[in-house]
């Protein structure tokens, strides 16, 4: 896991919280719908921070094989999970948890990053080289892992944001062609589709990005 998510400082629930609404005008019983609303508060932030600390990770990690770099990757957990405490009230658990609605908010997130970076492009390889991080006196196999990710995330890069979705939630999260169908709300046919199409453009670009750095 890179220093950057050793370092990724816990949301404070109370830089992200809704305005609550107004409590009536009334003596005792407006103190008494102010301490509710207080204690329904409490109990909604103390979930939401279960949630993010369970989860924080799978976001993490689908943020960078979705595109997001490095550079950019701290910034874009908090969005995601910004925008999954205000949409908090309406979650409704479908019998495959959080996962799968987190997954949609951080697919939006990096879909908004890829083509904010299209129309503002900075850096001239794509930040692929600013993503390459300098080891010094490193391990045989550390060197190995390293390798072996950045040759993954640069192959990942050339895949449609759509299938590289379906072939991310599929190898890398394990999850079965049907809860991927249900995760994304598409058709089923269409993600063994997009998974056979995302698995060659994978073997291909892997392939030839090998040749090239021999």
């Amino acid at each position: 896991m890179s220093a950057a998510y050793e370092a990724l400082s816990v949301i404070e629930a109370t830089d992200i919280i809704e305005e609550l609404p107004a409590p009536p005008k009334s003596g005792v019983k407006s103190l008494v719908v102010a301490s509710g609303v207080r204690a329904m508060s409490a109990d909604r932030d103390r979930v939401f921070r279960a949630l993010y600390d369970a989860h924080v990770a799978f976001v993490w990690r689908n943020l960078r094989r979705l595109g997001v770099p490095d550079a950019d990757v701290e910034d874009k957990v908090q969005e995601v999970f910004v925008v999954a405490h205000r949409r908090f009230s309406d979650f409704v658990d479908r019998g495959h948890g959080p996962r799968a609605w987190l997954f949609q908010i951080a697919l939006r997130v990096a879909s908004d990053a890829r083509r904010h970076k299209r129309r503002h492009p900075i850096d001239p390889d794509g930040g692929i080289a600013q993503d390459r991080a300098s080891i010094d006196a490193p391990q045989t196999a550390e060197v190995a892992r390293k390798e072996a990710i950045d040759l993954l995330d640069r192959a990942l890069a050339v895949i449609d944001i759509g299938r590289r979705a379906v072939l991310v939630l599929h190898e890398i999260e394990q999850m079965t062609a049907p809860e991927i169908a249900r995760t994304l709300e598409i058709p089923l046919n269409t993600v063994y589709s997009r998974l056979r199409v995302a698995r060659v453009e994978l073997e291909q670009e892997v392939a030839r990005l090998t040749e090239v750095g021999r």
